[in-house]
């Protein structure tokens, strides 16, 4: 899920910000990125929202960023 990291930082997100969006601590979304944990589907979608991403891209199952 390195994909979540670099697409926040291209977005100059910090991982507490998200992390109050989603109402999670900011330790999970880094273990979203370090791959520890994986977000829901729900999540994930809400991710390729925000970002403007297509969730395949966010999941690493292309890398066409097209949502």
């Amino acid at each position: 899920m390195n994909r979540i990291k670099e697409i926040r930082k291209e977005n100059n997100i910090t991982q507490a910000r998200l992390a109050k969006y989603f109402h999670v601590t900011p330790d999970l979304i880094s273990k979203w990125e370090r791959g520890y944990s994986n977000p829901s589907i729900s999540d994930l979608h809400t991710l390729a929202q925000i970002f403007k991403v297509s969730m395949e891209y966010l999941g690493g199952y292309s890398n066409g960023r097209d949502n």
